[in-house]
């Protein structure tokens, strides 16, 4: 990261922790990802009466043990995804070592330590992700489309172990931001003034103080803070252009611009799939890393020229305002 975006950051993001997060005194993550889930389904129902049981679109939010596995071994090269749990691991871990004495087993309970991490990782995105939703069911499922995609190319775009997990991460909660957007601006039905613009345009840095606050979330704050950022140089909220724009970053945009034309919002009608791939491919260079749209497109061929139902599966969560168009 440049040392333009690293002032921003230093004026706009607080550096002092506010999470306090342990195990033996607070609710789990996972019953508190529940709670926001349920109370999103009552919301998404009372706007558009979708009904509870078919609102599900966080269902697939989870990777599969196999990846969280494989999350797991990267874990020790990073110190910050600890540091939010650090007593209550380090109490885990103690009590552990005293009554393990063969190594392999003592190997086998340690892994299983960096697995909770992930698990807890995920579950801290999941919330916020839900939250976020909760402001505007109207995007229902949007959050989970765009990390389901992202995770996809990152995947495609070969990149570490470290880097798709914060991509993954990052994608959950590009738009955790517009948390502090006012609902006259964020749910508005009509175009956007230029000074609504410009506060809706603060939600990447309002998504950025959110996720400094939280250590476990830090390889994260690209996404969510430069998703928006062009590669011409023309977008927001620093105006980089090319590499100075981070890959994980890159890669969010695309998913992200994706889904939000071909899905309906307040504002206008969706796009089909074949003309937001257009818009997509139009726009290669100018808005998009060209080599991340030649990832999309072959991922967008698997999905919707080879099979036409997984990308029917990818949207079939979505709430009933929302259409799947052909």
């Amino acid at each position: 990261m440049n040392d333009k975006i690293k002032k921003a950051e230093t004026k706009n993001i607080p550096t002092e922790l506010s999470s306090r997060c342990s195990f033996e005194i607070d609710p789990t993550l996972k019953e508190i990802t529940t709670s926001l889930q349920n109370k999103y389904e009552e919301i998404c129902k009372e706007n558009s009466g979708t009904a509870s049981g078919e609102m599900k679109c966080f269902e697939t939010l989870h990777p599969s043990s196999y990846e969280v596995s494989i999350f797991a071994k990267a874990a020790n090269s990073l110190p910050e995804l600890k540091s939010d749990y650090k007593e209550s691991l380090n109490k885990i871990a103690t009590a552990f070592s005293k009554a393990v004495s063969n190594a392999k087993v003592y190997e086998e309970v340690n892994h299983q330590l960096q697995e909770l991490l992930i698990e807890n990782f995920f579950h801290t995105a999941r919330a916020l992700a839900i939250a976020v939703e909760a402001r505007d069911p109207y995007t229902g499922g949007h959050s989970d489309r765009v990390f389901q995609i992202a995770t996809e190319l990152g995947k495609r775009c070969n990149i570490s172990s470290t880097e798709q997990l914060h991509l993954e991460g990052g994608a959950l909660l590009h738009d955790v931001g517009k948390i502090g957007i006012r609902d006259g601006v964020l749910q508005k039905p009509g175009p956007l003034t230029d000074s609504e613009y410009k506060e809706m345009q603060l939600h990447t840095i309002i998504g950025g103080q959110i996720v400094k606050k939280l250590n476990c979330l830090h390889g994260c704050i690209d996404a969510v803070l430069l998703h928006h950022e062009r590669m011409d140089g023309y977008g927001y909220p620093y105006g980089i252009k090319g590499k100075e724009i981070p890959l994980i970053a890159r890669i969010t945009s695309v998913a992200d611009a994706y889904d939000a034309m071909t899905t309906n919002r307040i504002y206008r009608k969706a796009l089909t799939h074949e003309h937001a791939l257009d818009e997509i491919i139009r726009n290669s260079g100018t808005q998009f890393d060209p080599e991340v749209v030649k990832v999309f497109i072959q991922w967008w061929e698997e999905m919707f020229r080879s099979n036409s139902e997984k990308a029917k599966k990818l949207y079939k969560n979505a709430p009933s305002h929302l259409v799947f168009p052909t």
